[in-house]
Formats: structure tokens, C-alpha cells, sequence
């Protein structure tokens, strides 16, 4: 396992911030957070993941899913595996495989 020691932890909670632009402005967060500081390590702890609607999900997956820095870590936690968006579960765990 890759140790990952942060500078700036993002809490993401969902259930109150689950639609599409909700997502656009946490990529922008994030993205704003590692160009301040060359080298800096972020991570998104995205609770209640499963409340994202599909769009959001798809905005996010799209996000994931491209060559971005290795800077930036995505947790997301869900309560209900069933409702994540199955592409980006796909997605997870064959990095896991690879990993």
C-alpha cells in the first residue's frame, strides 16, 4: 500500500451537496488547492456518496477518470454500495487490482 500523507483534507458531505454543480465546484476546489502550492496533497472524503445524483456521479467519474495529478485522493464513503454509480465503482476497483 502507497503511504499519502496530506496537506489539505476536503469534507464533502453529500446529502446536502449532491447535484452536478455541487460536484463542478469541489473539482474547482480541489484543482484551485493543488496549483497554490506545487506539491501539495489533497484529499476529498465525499460522505454519503450514494446521495450524488447521475449526473453528478458522471462529473465526477469523468474527473476521475482522466490523467489528473497524482496529488489528489478521493474517498468516498457510502452507506449503500448499491447507489454508486457502477461505472465508477468498475472504475475503483480495477485500480484496486492493479494497485
Amino acid at each position: 500500500m502507497t503511504s499519502f500523507i496530506c496537506d489539505q483534507i476536503i469534507d464533502f458531505e453529500a446529502t446536502h451537496a449532491y447535484e452536478a454543480q455541487d460536484i463542478e465546484r469541489l473539482i474547482e476546489q480541489v484543482q484551485t488547492s493543488l496549483a497554490e502550492m506545487e506539491g501539495r496533497k489533497v484529499v476529498v472524503l465525499l460522505r454519503d456518496a450514494h446521495y450524488l445524483t447521475t449526473r453528478a456521479f458522471v462529473i465526477l467519474y469523468n474527473y476521475i477518470r482522466e490523467p489528473f495529478s497524482t496529488n489528489a485522493v478521493f474517498v468516498l464513503v457510502s452507506g449503500d454500495k448499491s447507489r454508486i454509480f457502477p461505472p465508477l465503482l468498475n472504475l475503483i476497483e480495477h485500480r484496486q487490482q492493479a494497485a
